[in-house]
């Protein structure tokens, strides 16, 4: 109540992974981001209990992606787990903790400067290519499999295969639950005996060319911002104002882990997902049980497999389960 509304999204954007934007950031780009009750306000404008703030993240991550091309990338040293590289590309694992790329206000520590830091050392990086290569992105808190692009040809390549949902992905959380949903409850093993090997389970999804049978249970509905935390997304069965089609397949290995694929990439999709069928991953305080109202630093999701086209056709195929 009387908050003035400028500060409102400044500090429902910084306790989620955009500590970047500033106050006059946000003054000379306000046109368009920022809705109450579905009309545009100025910034000075008085917040009422019971309106609903509605801020355009795709518009704020076309910033973000905006000011990192046009900012001057510092190449740095720091830790940078390599786990293949060609000519034209090359597949970082991302730890807990590390932003991938910067933006104003955070232009070094990220994946992103370590990966410049890197080829340049050994005389590798392309100028052309845009924000040193990157063309998807992992959330701060999650880890895993990342690819970075060497040159323009491939990074358009890529860039065109994460579009079209080419790109094949399989995610690994560690979870915990209270009640599950209905319907997801009898994916899961009862008994230690009906647990499953990851590997085999990765190993049979790739033979069957990623057709999922009926050991894997389909969530599918839509995803739309939190009316009650904006830093938040919300999956619902049905379609709702703004909502946005998501479609993710989970299968249960043990009690504790499931793995998830997804066929639609919304923002914090696996997240969202999984806490309406009542199963928070371990350390997500924004989405599991131990809530908190900012984005944390480390949870327990983790991208274990990619599968992409290389530029002449050929597939490459890269697995790390830890």
């Amino acid at each position: 109540k009387d908050k003035r509304l400028d500060l409102f999204v400044l500090e429902t954007l910084h306790a989620g992974d955009y500590k970047f934007i500033s106050r006059n950031f946000l003054t000379n780009n306000w046109e368009g981001i920022v809705k109450v009750d579905g009309a545009n306000r100025k910034q000075s404008y008085k917040l009422k209990v019971g309106e609903e703030v509605d801020i355009d993240m795709a518009k704020v991550e076309a910033l973000r992606e905006r000011m990192t091309s046009s900012t001057e990338i510092k190449p740095q040293k720091g830790e940078l787990e390599i786990l293949f590289e060609s000519e034209d590309f090359l597949v970082v694992d991302k730890p807990k903790g590390v932003v991938v790329h910067p933006g104003i206000g955070n232009d070094e520590g990220t994946l992103v400067n370590y990966v410049k830091g890197y080829l340049s050392e050994k005389d590798d990086f392309k100028e052309e290519v845009q924000r040193a290569g990157i063309v998807h992105r992992l959330d701060k808190g999650v880890s895993g499999l990342i690819v970075f692009a060497k040159n323009l040809e491939m990074q358009k390549h890529l860039q065109k295969q994460f579009e079209s949902h080419q790109v094949r992905k399989i995610y690994l959380a560690k979870i915990e639950y209270k009640e599950l949903r209905r319907g997801i409850k009898k994916y899961f093993p009862t008994e230690e005996s009906e647990y499953l090997d990851i590997d085999t389970e990765i190993e049979k999804l790739e033979k069957s060319n990623f057709t999922f049978d009926k050991s894997w249970f389909k969530a599918e509905g839509y995803i739309s911002r939190s009316p009650r935390n904006r830093v938040k997304m919300q999956f619902k069965k049905y379609f709702g104002r703004r909502g946005k089609k998501a479609i993710s397949y989970i299968k249960p290995v043990s009690k504790e882990k499931v793995l998830v694929v997804i066929k639609t990439g919304r923002m914090h999709q696996i997240r969202a997902t999984l806490e309406y069928f009542g199963i928070g991953i371990v350390g997500d305080t924004l989405y599991g049980f131990a809530r908190a109202t900012s984005m944390p630093d480390s949870i327990e999701l983790r991208s274990i497999f990619l599968s992409f086209k290389e530029l002449d056709g050929s597939d490459f195929t890269i697995i790390k389960t830890q």
